[in-house]
């Protein structure tokens, strides 16, 4: 096998093979740094743009929410597109990892500008911030939709998947750990008391890091899996394809479901500490930080399992876990802070397991529609996926923003009422608990199992 440093015109190997099959562990390292410059553009959107655009840009909460929402609309059409376009790429290095290398400036410098606070008035700042933040998102998505993909060219092994995987989230929640405690630090440092030049600083360092990732995922990262025999069909066609391919359909369900999971629990979170478990900004440190800790324990530990389990039934029973688990805390007192940020570890090594499963399980899903339809369209499939997990992330604002009405929350701890309180509680326990019950149906619903798997692999190899 060629090394690393050579890699990046090599052939493509036959589908089937055992060199197709295996990835060096430092390729997987690199692979891993592809979603861990993603994660730090992410974690910046995620976690501190709402505040940045209504606290140091000065645009009405309101407006900023019609921003967010309007990008759906947008996105429904061009993630599509991005795929159909990146199944149609052929180049000397590949099919997916040329967009890396394209996308990789464009985002940092997109990621950039959007923190930028120029002096435009009320209306200026307002069309500065969609126009940056629409170009920051398409960037992103040409960025991460092939990227994505990347992982059906790089192995045809289940096995391999889910190590691939594993490594990629751990390094995942890396990038995110070092996004929400790094940049409050390189604000107060770098800003000296202005805000808004701490920000543009630290963002600017954090977007010259995700440029360096993007990089080296290319470098190092080889497509070694070939499906030349099935050419990418119309648009129509290549939309109509994917959509027929029902277990497909039924992982973008669980994207939706998963995400929204994710961003439920970390929209929650704040309040829960804040009200629930009366913490402080330490304590919140704590919180964070074991939930971190404990994500990358549980994308690591994951592999042991899949080496005697389908990835399938194992998924199952992950969530089924965490179902009694969610349930089983909304009764544990708030003032048990320190057995608290025990469960929070504990939760998150298991919650850490879903995210190197269920793209695992995607992978399969589109190896699945090759076998059964004679079709295999990776971009477009990952580009349906693209769109539900930003369509998770509106569902989970929605959520949110819903229960906190519905119990008449009001900011500050004298205002918080039983009724308020539970809520926030459920937020964080019941309602992801619910999540997960239905994730782990839908899970149910897919006949990826280890037989089917198996025979997958035997077509395949013949």
């Amino acid at each position: 096998m060629t090394t690393l440093a050579k890699q990046g015109d090599a052939a493509p190997l036959a589908p089937g093979s055992t060199a197709a099959g295996r990835v060096p562990f430092a390729e997987k390292i690199a692979y891993g740094f592809g979603d861990a410059g993603g994660t730090v553009i992410t974690g910046l959107i995620a976690n501190f743009l709402t505040f940045y655009y209504t606290d140091i840009f000065g645009i009405a909460p309101g407006v900023v929410g019609i921003l967010f929402l309007s990008l759906r609309i947008f996105d429904a059409i061009s993630d599509p597109l991005i795929g159909v376009a990146a199944d149609r790429t052929k180049t000397r290095w590949g099919q997916f990892r040329p967009y890396l290398l394209w996308t990789a400036i464009p985002v940092g410098f997109c990621c950039f500008l959007t923190f930028q606070s120029p002096d435009l008035g009320r209306d200026g700042k307002v069309a500065y911030a969609a126009i940056t933040y629409f170009l920051l998102a398409l960037s992103y998505s040409l960025n991460n939709v092939p990227y994505c993909a990347l992982i059906t060219r790089m192995t045809d092994s289940a096995t391999e998947g889910v190590a691939c995987q594993s490594v990629r989230f751990a390094m995942v929640a890396v990038a995110s750990f070092g996004v929400s405690v790094g940049l409050p630090i390189m604000v107060r440092e770098l800003g000296g008391g202005d805000l808004a030049r701490g920000y543009r600083d630290g963002v600017a360092i954090l977007s010259i890091a995700a440029v360096v990732m993007f990089l080296i995922c290319f470098l190092f990262v080889r497509e070694r899996v070939d499906f030349a025999a099935s050419e990418t069909p119309p648009l129509r066609t290549a939309i109509a394809n994917t959509l027929r391919n029902d277990q497909l359909r039924i992982t973008f369900g669980m994207t939706l479901m998963l995400i929204a999971i994710f961003n439920t629990k970390g929209g929650a979170a704040l309040y829960f500490i804040t009200y629930v478990l009366n913490g402080g900004t330490t304590y919140q440190a704590f919180f964070f930080g074991i939930a971190t800790i404990g994500g990358f324990v549980g994308s690591i530990v994951v592999t042991f399992f899949t080496r005697r389990y389908d990835v399938r039934t194992i998924y199952i029973w992950v969530n089924l876990i965490l179902v009694a688990g969610h349930f089983a805390a909304f009764f544990v007192p708030g003032d048990y802070s320190t057995l608290w940020l025990v469960l929070v570890g504990l939760c998150c090594v298991v919650l850490g397991c879903t995210l190197p499963l269920h793209f695992t399980l995607i992978q399969l899903a589109d190896q699945y529609g090759e076998w059964k339809l004679g079709m295999r369209s990776s971009g477009m499939s990952f580009a349906f996926n693209q769109f539900f997990v930003k369509l998770a992330w509106a569902v989970a604002g929605a959520l949110i923003s819903g229960v906190l009405v519905l119990v008449s929350y009001k900011a500050g701890v004298g205002n918080q009422t039983p009724l308020s309180l539970a809520g926030i509680r459920a937020l964080s326990t019941v309602i992801p608990g619910l999540m997960h019950l239905l994730l782990a149906f839908l899970v149910s619903r897919l006949v990826l199992d280890g037989p089917t798997i198996a025979r997958m692999n035997a077509a395949r190899a013949a």
